[in-house]
This record gives structure tokens, sequence and C-alpha cells, in this order.
């Protein structure tokens, strides 16, 4: 809905839970998912704890908040089309996103994310990693990637990939350029699915 079409009250209630959400990322930063509460968020936002319900149902929806906003980013990706022309050289545009996403998400709160309990990544129904599929798939179709793997399977290598990188990121405190290691060791694993 576009913003010119919304009520007062429409934009106080995106306003509300973008502040709880932001509230929660910040707390989440500082103490750790684990450690903070939805009083805690509820505080911090200046809202009550029935305001917080009324828009997450529990502090995991936090976290499924931040998931759906990279699957929406990687939605608006590829509806917008994506710059280069071999499907091999959007796989790496791919990621160089990924990169720019999870460096814009702040090293904080990857942080925080990369935690074993924290299914949201390998959920196999995400648009993130169907979007990735289908393009693997296309690939695959105009013979610009081997057919010997499983589109799934490939996806699930690359993200091994990518996380791991982004994980190591993270265990250096963001302390170097993300999105050049991510494009340079993605760019190496794709040359392998080439034809």
């Amino acid at each position: 809905m576009a913003k010119r079409n919304m009520t007062t009250r429409q934009e106080k209630a995106i306003a509300t839970k973008n502040r709880i959400y932001t509230a929660a990322i910040d707390l989440m930063d500082r103490k750790g998912f684990e450690n903070i509460t939805i009083v805690d968020i509820s505080k911090k936002a200046g809202v009550s704890v029935g305001a917080f319900y009324h828009y997450f149902k529990s502090k995991n929806d936090i976290l499924a908040e931040i998931f759906r906003k990279a699957d929406e980013y990687f939605s608006t990706l590829m509806a917008s089309g994506m710059k280069k022309k071999s499907v091999p050289e959007r796989i790496i545009e791919y990621f160089d996103h990924y990169a720019k996403f999870n460096k814009a998400t702040g090293v904080e709160t990857t942080q925080q994310l990369f935690n074993p309990k924290i299914k949201f990544f390998i959920k196999k129904s995400r648009p993130m990693l169907v979007l990735l599929k289908d393009l693997i798939t296309q690939g695959q179709e105009k013979k610009e990637i081997k057919n010997d793997d499983d589109p799934e399977e490939l996806v699930r290598l690359l993200f091994i990939m990518a996380r791991g990188i982004v994980f190591e990121w993270s265990l250096y405190d963001g302390r170097y350029d993300l999105e050049t290691v991510m494009h340079k060791n993605i760019e190496t694993l794709v040359s392998t699915f080439r034809t």
C-alpha cells in the first residue's frame, strides 16, 4: 500500500511496530537475544506489553521479522532484475547483495542470529532460498550450470559457504570487508558449477 493511501492510524501502527522492532534489535545487539524479555523491549520502545503482543506474538517473532525483511529484500532484488547477464554471474551478484544485506544488518545483530537454535536459516520455503533455486534451475536449463547436482543441493552448498563467511566476519567483529571476501569465495565456488 502506498504511503499516501494510508490513514493516519495505519501510519501510526507501522511506526509503532517499527519502534518495537528497532528497540528489540538494539537490545539484542547489546544484551543478546536470550537475555532480553518482552518487558525490556516494550519499555525501550515506550509501549505497553499489550502493544508488543498486538504486533508480535512472541519474542521469536522479532527474529522472524529479520528473516522476513531479508526475504522481502531478495524478492525485490530479483523482481527488479539483476544487472549481470549469465546465470552464474547473477548467482555471484545475488551473494554480493547477501553480503551487503548482512553488513547493513550490522555485525552485532548478525552475531546474535548465528545461533544453532535459530532455525529460520534452513526453512526451505523461504523466498530467498526458492529464488536462488529457481535461478540455478534456469542456469541448468540454459546449460550455463552443470546438471550433475540437484538445484536444492547447490543452494545448500552456496549458503553453507555464504553463511560461513558471514559467521567468520561476525567472529572478527566485522573487521574485514565482507563484500570482497564474499565475492571472491562465491565466485570460486560458482566456477565449479559452470558448464
